[in-house]
């Protein structure tokens, strides 16, 4: 690969990257404070992009990705309503838990068939993020500019919610000992809420910022779901800068994976993981837990 074929590869892979920490952030949350492996994460991102397309040509491109965001809060509220309905079977169980979720994946994703008939569906890009921007001679389109930007800004705000606030430091305290939260005083079941609520709007807004570039089509639950898994392995349970920077890794080795092994490009990725985990089981910033 030439220099500016190398610099293009990298801006796709950065941007793509931070898009998928939108998507994997709440996950890895859900997963390190309540112990929950929410596998519906997928079908939620994709009904969320499903939503967002609907806009196309009735309203503006924020209104759009403002539904995709409401969309995946709603559902995440739904999941995390069903499985308190038995939490001290559901919370402790996780073979319950990926029956559960799977399950409500399944009804998610087939409801999004019925309604979009199934039909792959895109949102057109926005006038202010149209055109394309020239790297050492290639062509890199504007809006994955804006996606990898919007999305920074985001993972931004994300961090100042956990570092600077009472509902961040609760939250790290839940991740590094949950029992020690709830002796304390503090009520595991609004904290919970409160996280899933959290996890459902970052994938709904993920699948509204990148319909534009990755659109809604049948499957897709499960391709997110996957590179969801990877973040959360390569970055470990509950740590938000693992995930930032496992996403940007698994970004970067989707880009040059396609770009130089198409065939092969899912086993690069995975080829990755079992590095990652030979050296670090933990993952690359996990506890020694």
């Amino acid at each position: 690969m030439s220099p500016a074929q190398i610099a293009l590869q990298l801006a796709i892979g950065l941007s793509f990257g931070l898009l998928l920490f939108l998507l994997a952030s709440g996950f890895t949350l859900t997963f390190g404070l309540a112990r929950f492996v929410n596998l519906t994460h997928g079908s939620v991102f994709l009904v969320s992009a499903y939503v967002a397309t609907s806009f196309s040509g009735r309203g503006s491109y924020g209104v759009a990705v403002l539904a995709a965001g409401a969309t995946g809060l709603l559902l995440s509220v739904v999941v995390y309503s069903l499985a308190r309905l038995r939490w001290s079977r559901v919370g402790s169980d996780e073979l319950v838990q990926v029956l559960l979720t799977f399950g409500v994946l399944l009804v998610f994703a087939e409801g999004g068939r019925v309604l979009w008939e199934g039909l792959p569906r895109s949102l057109p890009e926005p006038g202010f993020a149209s055109g394309s921007w020239q790297i050492a001679g290639l062509t890199f389109p504007g809006y994955r500019l804006f996606m990898g930007a919007a999305a920074l800004a985001i993972a931004a705000a994300l961090w100042w919610l956990q570092e600077r606030t009472r509902f961040g430091a609760m939250v790290r305290a839940g991740v590094d000992d949950r029992e020690m939260l709830e002796a304390v005083g503090i009520s595991a079941g609004p904290l919970f809420l409160a996280v899933f609520a959290l996890s459902g709007l970052l994938a709904g807004l993920a699948g509204g910022i990148g319909a534009p570039v990755l659109g809604a089509s049948m499957g897709q639950e499960y391709t997110v779901l996957v590179l969801a898994f990877v973040i959360v392995v390569l970055g470990g349970p509950g740590n938000l800068k693992g995930a930032f920077l496992a996403s940007l890794v698994v970004g970067l080795a989707d880009a040059f994976g396609k770009a130089l092994m198409p065939t092969f490009a899912e086993f690069t990725m995975m080829g990755l993981v079992v590095l990652v985990l030979a050296w670090r089981p933990q993952g690359i910033m996990g506890g020694a837990r």
